[in-house]
């Protein structure tokens, strides 16, 4: 399969996983620690997979999806949210690409676990600093603030994480059948 061919069918794959996951997710109570560990997981694995532009399009395309189909109250300050959150995605996609990149080992398994540990927390405090910002320039009720907060705060620390677990242990069992080639 030609390298074109094969970053849009995977990059087209990963991104119906998301999708699926964030408009059927939303049936979870607490569906922000199903679907934020697999989307996280979904950006490395096709970042591993497609390529650095694959991630960083699911990055960009996966939260806008997710905002425009949300129905809960607070909607509207997700989707003015989003940049953040796209952001917050482009940064742990960027961290384990380099880090994994750099890597010149066999499978490049500590520059994944290093981009993953270093992403989880950069994208972690860069999405806590920007909801803390956000919450107090954007006027909103109390409660909206506190809900928002609650989303974007330390439950951003541990799907990164999870996710980061999953797309490790989803690399390692697909071995070089998944492996991207520059």
């Amino acid at each position: 399969m030609k390298n074109r061919t094969r970053f849009l069918t995977r990059t087209a794959l990963l991104l119906a996983v998301a999708i699926a996951f964030q408009i059927f997710g939303k049936l979870i109570p607490y569906n922000n620690f199903v679907v934020g560990p697999v989307v996280n997981a979904v950006l490395l694995v096709a970042t591993a997979a497609a390529g650095l532009w694959s991630g960083i399009a699911i990055s960009v395309i996966a939260p806008l999806v997710s905002a425009f189909t949300n129905k809960a109250p607070i909607a509207p300050l997700v989707l003015g949210f989003s940049p953040f959150i796209i952001t917050g995605n482009i940064i742990i996609v960027l961290a384990f690409w380099i880090f994994r990149k750099k890597d010149k080992t066999q499978g490049n398994v500590s520059g994944s676990v290093l981009g993953v540990a270093v992403g989880s927390v950069l994208k972690f405090g860069f999405l806590y600093g920007a909801i803390t910002a956000f919450t107090s320039l954007v006027e909103m009720k109390p409660q909206q603030a506190a809900t928002l907060t609650g989303l974007f705060s330390w439950p951003q620390l541990f799907t990164a994480i999870a996710g980061g677990a999953i797309a490790l242990v989803v690399l390692k069992l697909a071995g070089k059948a998944l492996e991207y080639k520059e």
